[in-house]
């Protein structure tokens, strides 16, 4: 999402400076030529550009086939702060060879490139023949979900042929409209939305015979499930339109917007399990935002299915928002609050229409099973989030977000709740230690900032090599279930002010993973008369000779014993 943003931010830029930089076909005057087993491309980059490598993509269409391209050798490594880090880019002229393993069909060149006076252009599109020839097709045509990579050979068919476009007929957006609706109504099964469901029609059997308390709480709902499904496709919309990709369920790309959804579900679930006792307001998820009026809970339970539903859409609705997101933006965000409306129905229609209200069963003690059975779905979406948060930032995430949900489960303990008649000092003990409770916990569920690797994998060679060079080591033994490892990690051996460290008295970092059975690493740990893990062991300045350090470190040690090797050299 940070690059995300960076984009977003370098567009705007583009079109306020525009007049200052060359359009940029001018920047970048792209020819490609084919001969039937070879294909060509040439693009000539003005003085002061330059093009990306990893931004360069030619994607097989309608059946064509490409090899891998063959890259011209003058790319020159580059520091770019749009990306924060080294790129391989590519200045006056950039020479691509393909071989052509098909004859039938057409080719996507994919391509972004930027100014040294600070420019980013969009990532730009266009359509060849496998003869070279331009086809000319709509700019809305080219915004379609294409997989931005490095030119490897793959085999994709084009929703829009050079011959062919979207239709845009009232039967078209009309049967559109009917089929988003229906997938909406088809998400109200998935497993992240049935438990938010069910517990709405639960919370809103409850209302008795007051007819318009159940439409007005309908209503709410339907409203918070169409406006965020709409302002979602919205943004979207105006992501891709300053030149940025993004596809549908693009927020679960966020680790921070991730870990947010892991806590929420979590509580969800204890409230549904019976430890957080908030009273019955909680069995309409948000409605304990205001105390005045549950519509604003309503509202926001309609707004959490949302959240949940988009990324269920992709396995059968993928067509359907590939064709909404092809049409002008009106016609998008119909379609769009159709599959809102869609998914919003079942609430609706129970709100509007009193026999479906008698169909579900009376208030009782059922409920309070049913309540408690919805926790599960809960803790499993609790769950896949976190597996998504996993895939996005590492396994670091899992320790970090667990011992979090540890502490949240700990702040929110009946045992901490202020009681009437309590003295005022065990009073505001309790709220302190709620307090101090949940600040740890939301930070560690939230610090979700991605750390540099700057850690090598243990070799002798790499030790030894190292030593040779007269460079300081410093060996960290450690492995992935030990607890007093990852304490000493997180304490004293990660972060900026680490990373500094190392850098300032350029110490080689070696990592010794003994997780999993490793003889080399067995010989290490004998070598130091150890039988187990943490081991640390620091070589200052190439003696062999090293120092064993304590178990348990400090920052403070770290620093001392790094800036002393540095003050020792000639």
């Amino acid at each position: 999402m940070k690059r995300l943003g960076l984009a977003l931010l370098l567009a705007i830029v583009s079109s306020v400076w525009a007049e200052d930089f060359l359009p940029v076909d001018e920047a970048f005057s792209v020819s490609v030529a084919g001969d039937g087993a070879e294909l060509l491309v040439h693009i000539d980059i003005a003085d002061g550009y330059y093009l990306y490598r990893d931004r360069y993509s030619l994607i097989p269409q309608a059946g064509a086939q490409m090899s891998a391209g063959l890259f011209s050798d003058n790319v020159k490594i580059k520091y770019d702060e749009n990306f924060d880090e080294d790129m391989a880019v590519f200045y006056h002229s950039l020479d691509v060879r393909h071989q052509i393993l098909s004859d039938q069909g057409h080719i996507l060149l994919v391509y972004q490139g930027c100014a040294d006076a600070g420019l980013c252009y969009p990532p730009q599109k266009r359509l060849f023949s496998l003869s070279g020839e331009p086809i000319k097709v709509e700019p809305a045509a080219l915004s379609l979900d294409l997989d931005i990579g490095s030119g490897d050979s793959v085999e994709l068919v084009s929703p829009v042929s050079p011959s062919s476009s979207v239709p845009l007929s009232d039967l078209t957006v009309i049967g559109a409209l009917i089929f988003a609706l229906i997938g909406g109504l088809i998400l109200n099964l998935m497993p992240c939305v049935f438990p938010v469901l069910s517990l709405k029609a639960m919370h809103m059997a409850q209302f008795g015979q007051s007819a318009a308390h159940t439409r007005n709480h309908g209503l709410a709902y339907t409203a918070g499930v169409v406006i965020s499904f709409v302002a979602v496709a919205g943004l979207l919309l105006l992501i891709r339109y300053f030149g940025a990709w993004v596809g549908w369920g693009f927020q679960l790309q966020s680790p921070f917007f991730v870990a947010f959804l892991v806590l929420l579900f979590f509580a969800m679930a204890l409230t549904m399990t019976g430890y957080i006792e908030v009273g019955q307001n909680l069995m309409g998820v948000g409605q304990g935002l205001t105390e005045k009026s549950g519509l604003t809970g309503s509202f926001f339970t309609g707004v959490l299915a949302t959240v949940v539903a988009t990324p269920c859409t992709a396995p059968f609705m993928g067509s359907a928002i590939g064709f909404a997101l092809l049409q002008p933006a009106y016609v998008s965000l119909l379609i769009f609050a159709a599959m809102g409306l869609g998914l919003a129905l079942p609430i609706l229609a129970i709100s509007f229409v009193p026999a479906l209200v008698r169909m579900i069963p009376k208030p009782g003690a059922w409920m309070d099973y049913f309540r408690q059975l919805m926790a599960f779905p809960l803790y499993a979406t609790a769950l896949w989030l976190l597996w998504v948060l996993v895939e996005l930032q590492g396994s670091d995430a899992l320790l970090k977000v667990g011992l979090g949900l540890i502490l949240f489960s700990m702040a929110i303990w009946p045992v901490l709740t202020v009681s009437a008649g309590q003295s005022v000092r065990k009073t505001w003990f309790k709220r302190l230690t709620r307090l101090l409770l949940l600040v740890t916990a939301l930070y560690m569920i939230m610090d979700q900032r991605r750390t540099v690797d700057i850690w090598q994998d243990y070799s002798a060679a790499l030790v030894s090599a190292s030593l040779a060079e007269g460079k300081s080591v410093f060996v960290d033994v450690t492995a992935a279930w030990c607890i007093t490892c990852k304490a000493n990690e997180r304490v004293a051996l990660s972060g900026k002010r680490f990373e500094r460290l190392v850098n300032d008295n350029d110490i080689v970092l070696v990592r010794a993973d003994w997780t999993n059975p490793s003889p080399a690493v067995d010989a290490l740990i004998a070598g130091f008369n150890r039988d187990g893990v943490p081991l640390y062991a620091f070589y200052a300045q190439g003696n062999p000779v090293p120092e064993i350090l304590p178990q348990l470190l400090t920052y403070g040690l770290i620093e001392r014993l790094f800036s002393s090797a540095s003050a020792d050299q000639p």
